[in-house]
């Protein structure tokens, strides 16, 4: 299960990620925010991290181990994230995380970290 959420959620990221460069779709491609989809602002920082987080969910969902390790890691990110959004809306002024990004955040943290913590580890392959 892990390995296919990470893969799901990899896609989905790096989908988000590189959505957010385009003007057309509310996108930022400057430290100015852009009202992604009229849901979420990002900015280009916020859209790179969308990548790279697209990007570890792929290589991560590979195997069932990778699937647990990417789980567990951005589930807890993704929930720190979405609570710090509470306290500080844009990140050092540079990181939109406020409004409705908080609850996709803790969402998709939640998911993650849940699939993460109860996956059985992988069992190893005897010869």
């Amino acid at each position: 299960m892990a390995k296919t959420l990470a893969t799901l959620f990899g896609a989905i990221y790096l989908i988000v990620g590189i959505a957010g460069f385009i003007p057309a779709f509310g996108g930022s491609m400057s430290m100015t925010p852009g009202m992604l989809f009229g849901i979420a602002d990002v900015n280009v920082l916020h859209n790179i991290v969308h990548v790279i987080i697209g990007l570890a969910g792929l290589a991560g969902g590979r195997t069932e181990s990778g699937g647990i390790s990417f789980c567990k890691t951005f589930g807890i990110i993704l929930l720190l994230i979405g609570v710090v959004g509470f306290i500080t809306p844009n990140l050092l002024g540079i990181l939109p995380i406020g409004g409705d990004d908080i609850w996709i955040h803790l969402t998709t943290g939640a998911i993650l970290a849940i699939a993460g913590f109860t996956a059985a580890a992988p069992s190893k392959a005897t010869a």
